[in-house]
């Protein structure tokens, strides 16, 4: 049995909706499509963009996709004298910050997110959304 998922074609044109995006901000970033099992499907590197946006782009991705929600709704205030939430021991990481949208389908299903890195997290969650818009 096939379970619904982003194809090819959808992710690199997500991705270009994305880098059009940065070139409105005057960003360089990398994009990170993955699938509904977090497993990856595009990825893109605009040139310039830092290389630590690897790794970034694609944990945003990550994070969207096992929350099914974007990553910044995940990003709780920290309050004095409470354990702090963290992901960062988890099975390949989870980063809490904007940056990554779970992508759906027409029904309703999750078949994927987006992950983009390259400016502040609220830069890279315009850049995320509108990929996908």
């Amino acid at each position: 049995m096939s379970h619904p998922t982003i194809t090819l074609d959808n992710a690199r044109k997500a991705i270009a909706q994305g880098q059009t995006k940065a070139d409105e901000l005057g960003l360089r970033a990398v994009f990170a499509v993955l699938d509904a099992g977090a497993n990856l499907v595009a990825f893109d590197r605009m040139d310039g963009a830092w290389l630590a946006s690897n790794d970034l782009a694609i944990t945003k991705a990550r994070t969207s996709v096992m929350f099914e929600a974007p990553s910044e709704a995940l990003n709780m205030p920290l309050k004095l004298d409470e354990p702090v939430p963290h992901f960062d021991h988890t099975n390949g990481g989870l980063l809490l910050m904007g940056g990554g949208v779970p992508i759906f389908d027409n029904t309703g299903t999750l078949i994927g997110a987006i992950g983009a890195s390259g400016g502040t997290p609220e830069q890279d969650a315009e850049m995320a959304r509108a990929a996908i818009n």
